[in-house]
C-alpha cells in the first residue's frame, strides 16, 4: 500500500495533499475517477458552457484545466521515477486554459479526456516501484516526491470538485 507522504516539501502541494483522506493512493484515485465521471456525466452541455461569475472559467474550462494539470503532474511523476535530474517547469494554468479553447470541445469529449488521463495516471503509478516512490525531483525550484505529486493529483481534483459543487451546481 502506498500511503500519504510523511513530509510535504512544498506549501502549494501541502494545500492539496491535506485534502486527501488516508489510504492507498491507487484505490483513492480509482474511486475518485468513478465518482467524478458519474457527477460530470449528470451535467448538461448547456450548463457546462457557463461560468459562475464574469471573468471566471466555464465548467468546460475547469474540467480542461483539471485534465491538463493531471497530465502535467503525471509527467512530473514519470520524470522523477526515471531519475530526471533537470528541474521541471511550472505550469501557467491561465495560459494553458486560454490556449486550449476548451469551450469549443463537447462536454462528452472533455469528460472522456479526464477519464482517459486518470486511467493513464493509474497505469503509470502501477509501474513505479517502491524505491522510486519516495524519490525527489525538482519542480518550480522546490524538491517534491512522487508520492506528494500523486496525492496532489487527488487533492487538486477534490479542490475543484468542491468549487464545482459550491459555485456551478
Amino acid at each position: 500500500m502506498r500511503s500519504r507522504p510523511l513530509s510535504i516539501e512544498n506549501p502549494e502541494h501541502a494545500r492539496y495533499v491535506s485534502l486527501v483522506p488516508d489510504g492507498d493512493i491507487e484505490e483513492i484515485l480509482s474511486k475518485q475517477r468513478t465518482k467524478t465521471i458519474t457527477l460530470l456525466s449528470s451535467i448538461s452541455e448547456e450548463s457546462a458552457r457557463k461560468a459562475y461569475a464574469p471573468g471566471k472559467w466555464t465548467l468546460k474550462e475547469v474540467i480542461g484545466h483539471m485534465t491538463d494539470s493531471e497530465r502535467v503532474m503525471s509527467y512530473r511523476m514519470l520524470a522523477i521515477a526515471r531519475n530526471e535530474s533537470a528541474p521541471l517547469p511550472a505550469m501557467d494554468q491561465d495560459q494553458y486554459v486560454s490556449a486550449a479553447n476548451f469551450n469549443k470541445l463537447s462536454w462528452e469529449q472533455l469528460i472522456a479526456g479526464l477519464d482517459t488521463v486518470r486511467s493513464n495516471t493509474l497505469s503509470l503509478i502501477s509501474t513505479i516501484d517502491d524505491a522510486a516512490w519516495d524519490r525527489n525531483g525538482t519542480v518550480m525550484n522546490s524538491p517534491v516526491s512522487i508520492g506528494t505529486i500523486a496525492y496532489g493529483i487527488v487533492g487538486h481534483e477534490l479542490h475543484h470538485l468542491k468549487v464545482i459543487s459550491d459555485k456551478y451546481l
